[in-house]
């Protein structure tokens, strides 16, 4: 009985670390894509942006503009919306099978047109995977006030 009570307890033990590392491999596998679509931002790679973003992706950016894909791409390859720094903090991932939600705070420095955006915003990025790619389908950003 001693040796099925002590099984019992590693096999508990065993999943319970397994559990952790595949949430803590969820996690970074979304914090990768967040902190690649901010150095695509950053350094207005949009062609790094399209590999990242679904072909039906929509933006609700912090100045509270609506956007396609198309749009996104053409208002920083346009020099039109400029983001100098990103920076992501905290972050949470919900995954649902093959969507995941991401929200978290991200702080920025840049510029839409004239108005200048710097500041700390709240973020929810809704992912979907395609033929075992993430590619992200919606993007909101909210000022933290």
């Amino acid at each position: 009985m001693r040796i099925n009570n002590a099984v019992a307890v590693a096999l508990t033990l065993m999943i319970s670390v397994a559990l952790a590392f595949a949430e803590n491999s969820d996690e970074q596998v979304f914090r990768d894509l967040e902190n690649r679509i901010s150095h695509a931002v950053m350094t207005r790679d949009v062609a790094e942006m399209g590999s990242l973003f679904a072909s039906d992706y929509t933006s609700v950016g912090v100045s509270g503009h609506i956007r396609s894909r198309a749009e996104v791409l053409q208002a920083y390859s346009s020099g039109r919306l400029v983001i100098s720094t990103a920076q992501t903090g905290k972050m949470t991932v919900r995954h649902y099978g093959d969507v995941a939600v991401v929200v978290g705070l991200i702080t920025v420095s840049g510029k839409e047109g004239s108005t200048d955006i710097s500041g700390e915003y709240a973020f929810t990025r809704v992912y979907e995977r395609e033929a075992g790619k993430w590619l992200a389908v919606s993007f909101q950003a909210t000022p933290v006030k």
